[in-house]
C-alpha cells in the first residue's frame, strides 16, 4: 500500500516536472506569463473605468484614439468581463485576445455584452507588451457618443 502511494506521488511529481520543463523550453523568457499578467491588469482597469491608468498599457500609435474614445466611458458602467484564450504568434511578439464585457449606458440601463478584440505587441527583447484596443465597439454597442474636442467658434462680430 505504501509503495503504491509513493509510486503514485512519484509519477505525479515527474508529470508536473515535465510540464514545467516544457513551459521553460517553449517560453523560456516568460512571454506568455508576462502578457497574461499585463492583459488582465489592463482589462480590470477598463472594467472599473480607470481609463487614465489603463492608458499606460496602450501602444503609442493607438493612444490618441484611445484618449478620444475613453471620454465616452463617463456614460458607461461595466459590470463584468470574461477573458478568452490568448493567441501568441510571430515568435511571441504579437498576440490577440477577445474579452467579453457586460455593461450598460447610464442613459438606458440596459445591460449588453460588448466584445473587445485586443491586439498586443511586444517590441525588442523586453516583456513590455502594449495593446492596440478597439474601444469603439463599446461606444457603438452601448450607443454612447465619444466626446470630441470642438473647434473653437468664431468670435462674435461687434454690432455697428
Amino acid at each position: 500500500m505504501r509503495q503504491q502511494i509513493l509510486a503514485t506521488a512519484g509519477v505525479l511529481v515527474l508529470g508536473l516536472g515535465a510540464i514545467g520543463c516544457r513551459s521553460l523550453l517553449t517560453d523560456p523568457l516568460g512571454r506568455q506569463n508576462s502578457l497574461e499578467e499585463i492583459q488582465r491588469r489592463y482589462t480590470e482597469l477598463i472594467r472599473w473605468g480607470e481609463l487614465e491608468k489603463a492608458g499606460v498599457f496602450v501602444h503609442p500609435e493607438s493612444k490618441e484614439e484611445f484618449d478620444s474614445v475613453s471620454k465616452a466611458f463617463e456614460g458607461i458602467r461595466l459590470t463584468d468581463y470574461e477573458i478568452g484564450n490568448i493567441h501568441l504568434r510571430e515568435e511571441n511578439t504579437k498576440a490577440s485576445v477577445t474579452v467579453t464585457y457586460r455593461g450598460y449606458a447610464h442613459a438606458t440601463l440596459i445591460e449588453k455584452p460588448i466584445r473587445e478584440h485586443q491586439e498586443w505587441v511586444r517590441e525588442g527583447t523586453s516583456n513590455d507588451w502594449r495593446v492596440r484596443p478597439s474601444l469603439t465597439e463599446f461606444v457603438e454597442t452601448l450607443g454612447v457618443a465619444p466626446h470630441r474636442a470642438r473647434a473653437p467658434s468664431a468670435p462674435a462680430k461687434a454690432a455697428d
